[in-house]
């Protein structure tokens, strides 16, 4: 089923699937996701997305070692932490991943978010306590260079950041030796992140899309992009869903997505490309220019010591 799924080439010269499964979750998700995940595989995803504060890397490890894949045909990627910016604390946070993960080496690893809090352990539980954070402004690229030296090692086949700006992406181009590969960011059609996307193209940074759906359900989420009508005019010409329209409209775009869900029959709807007309990814685009909807604010979450975004 997923033969047809176009790759991106990245900048180190591996190719990530331009369709992945997304492993975040709440309460009780290993369980889930470890389950979903093995669907996942056997429906044919090959790119797999987590992170150590999602706690699912053991539950995505376990999936893929029962499902006998190949490793070398999976494209896994995790990230790091914002209590392990310290560069004497990025070498063991990653180790700690690829212990949960069970593998020798992960295919994306990625800074999660552009800022940095005072180290508490390398515990899952040490982290789990976000009421009472010190930002410590570690400079990226200390944090940077580190994950430089795992990339070179091989332990890690592309390096890359998540939730950066394009001054945060200026900042670090213009002191990196390695540039990262992959800028991991909320995308879609009530946040189409233009000129993010434009940026990123011309500085061969491929782009990935979490939230792709806007998050449908997820703290009381109401963007209703799945009920736009012009989102159910295309699904009804092209016979897909609302769902599979939106996720083909960045791929058509230029960069990956990795929708989440647990459902196995949304799972395999979700490896599913098809093409979009130029004037159908325009109309879609425009949605964003009527109102634009960001789902993940930090600073709701953290304060406002983390806010990145006017």
């Amino acid at each position: 089923m997923s033969n047809n799924i176009p790759s991106l080439k990245l900048n180190s010269g591996h190719e990530m699937p331009m369709i992945g499964y997304g492993t975040f979750g709440g309460h009780d998700v290993p369980e889930i996701v470890y389950n979903a995940v093995k669907v996942a595989l056997r429906l044919g995803y090959k790119h797999i997305d987590t992170a150590y504060i999602y706690g699912t890397e053991d539950a995505v490890g376990k999936a893929i070692r029962e499902s006998k894949s190949d490793r070398k045909d999976l494209f896994i990627t995790t990230k790091l932490w914002q209590f392990f910016h310290e560069p004497q604390h990025v070498r063991p946070a990653f180790q700690k991943s690829l212990d949960n993960l069970k593998m020798d080496y992960v295919d994306l690893y990625l800074i999660h978010w552009p800022f940095s809090w005072k180290f508490k352990g390398y515990e899952l539980s040490d982290c789990e306590d976000n009421n009472h954070m010190e930002v410590t402004n570690v400079p990226i690229i200390d944090t940077w260079r580190e994950m430089e030296k795992i990339y070179k090692e091989g332990k890690a086949k592309s390096i890359g950041v998540s939730n950066f700006t394009i001054p945060m992406l200026e900042e670090l181009l213009s002191q990196c030796e390695i540039p990262p590969a992959v800028n991991q960011v909320e995308i879609h059609p009530a946040l189409p992140q233009d000129e993010l996307l434009a940026y990123c193209k011309n500085k061969n940074i491929a782009l990935t899309a979490y939230s792709p759906l806007a998050n449908p359900g997820y703290r009381n989420n109401v963007g209703e992009i799945l009920e736009k009508p012009i989102i159910m005019e295309i699904a009804k010409d092209h016979d897909r869903s609302p769902a599979q329209v939106i996720l083909n409209w960045g791929i058509n775009r230029g960069y990956a997505v990795i929708p989440k869900s647990v459902t196995p029959s949304r799972i395999e709807d979700n490896l599913t490309y098809f093409k979009l007309s130029q004037k159908e990814l325009d109309a879609i685009s425009a949605i964003g220019a009527e109102n634009i909807v960001r789902t993940c604010k930090p600073e709701a979450s953290w304060g406002p010591q983390t806010k990145i975004w006017a």
